[in-house]
C-alpha cells in the first residue's frame, strides 16, 4: 500500500520538524502581547457562562458513531482572549468527545467532566448532528478549532493535554471552505497511517517542548506540508494540486523549518 512507501520519506521530514523549536531564538518563544492565547485556569477575558454544560436525558444514537449524544439542555456561551462570544445553543448535539476516530488510539478517549465544556462547545460549530444549527460553520475552521483549544484550557485542562487534544482536531478534524462552508477533504484523503504517524510525532513535540499555541500551530503547518510533499513526490491519486499553506496567514513562520515541495532532503 502507498503510505507503507510514504513513511520513510516523511519521518526524514517529522525528524527536522522535530528539530525545530531547538532552533527558534528565545524572543521567538515569546508571544505577542496582544496573543489571545487564555491562561492556564480562566483570566480575564476567558471564561463560561451557563456552565457546566448541562444535557438532556434524551439519548441521540448516529450512526457510525461510538458514543451516545445528548441535547444540550441550556444554551452554554464562552469569551475567548479577544472577547469574542461563541455560544453552543440549547439543542446542540454533543457526545464529550471531540477528538477524531483515527488518533483515539494515540490521544486515548477524552471522556471527562473537564472538556465536557469544550466539546459541547466545539460540536456546536461543527460536530455531526449540529449542521442545521444556528452556529454551525459560521466561523473558520482554523477559529473554531483555537477556540477549542482555548475552552479546554479556561475548563481546567491541563496545558500539554489541551495542546494534544487541539492538535488531534487540527490534524484530524472537520474542515470547510471560509466562503462555501462546504466540507474541505483533503486531509481526509491521505494515507491513514501518514496521518497518525504526524499525530505520534506531533504528540511527542509537544509533551517534550509545550511550546505556545501561536507557535504549535505553525508547526502543525509544517507537518500538514510534510504529509502533502510525501504524498506527491509518490504520485500518489486523489491530490487536486491546492496550496496546502492556504489558511495560515497570520502566524508566525518556523525558523528552521523545510521549505516548499521538493526541498526536503532525503
Amino acid at each position: 500500500m502507498i503510505f507503507s512507501r510514504l513513511l520513510p520519506a516523511f519521518g526524514t521530514f517529522a525528524l527536522l520538524t522535530a528539530c525545530v523549536p531547538a532552533d527558534l531564538p528565545t524572543a521567538a518563544r515569546t508571544l505577542p502581547a496582544n496573543s489571545r492565547e487564555c491562561p492556564v485556569g480562566a483570566g480575564a477575558g476567558c471564561y463560561f457562562r451557563n456552565s457546566p454544560v448541562k444535557l438532556q436525558p434524551e439519548k441521540v444514537e448516529i450512526a457510525g458513531r461510538p458514543y451516545v449524544f445528548h441535547p444540550t439542555a441550556r444554551s452554554l456561551e464562552f469569551v475567548d482572549g479577544e472577547g469574542r462570544g461563541w455560544t453552543a445553543p440549547t439543542g446542540t448535539l454533543t457526545d464529550g468527545a471531540s477528538i477524531p476516530q483515527i488518533f483515539v488510539p494515540i490521544v486515548g478517549n477524552p471522556r471527562s467532566r473537564e472538556f465536557a465544556n469544550a466539546a459541547a462547545m466545539h460540536d456546536a460549530w461543527c460536530g455531526i448532528g449540529n449542521e442545521d444549527g444556528p452556529v454551525f460553520h459560521k466561523a473558520t475552521w482554523q477559529e473554531v478549532h483555537r477556540m477549542f483549544y482555548d475552552s479546554l484550557i479556561v475548563g481546567g485542562t491541563d496545558d500539554v493535554r489541551a495542546k494534544v487534544m487541539f492538535a488531534a482536531v487540527w490534524l484530524g478534524g472537520p474542515r470547510w471552505s471560509p466562503i462555501s462552508r462546504a466540507p474541505d477533504t483533503r486531509l481526509d484523503r491521505l494515507p491513514a497511517e501518514l496521518r497518525r504517524d504526524a499525530m505520534r510525532r506531533a504528540k511527542t513535540y509537544i509533551e517534550r517542548e509545550n511550546p505556545p499555541i501561536l507557535l504549535l500551530i505553525p508547526y502543525l503547518h509544517e507537518v500538514e506540508r510534510g504529509m502533502f510533499q510525501a504524498v506527491a513526490r509518490e504520485g500518489a491519486d486523489g491530490q487536486d494540486g491546492t496550496d496546502p499553506n492556504e489558511g495560515y496567514e497570520g502566524y508566525p513562520p518556523v525558523a528552521g523549518a523545510p521549505g516548499p515541495v521538493g526541498a526536503v532532503q532525503q
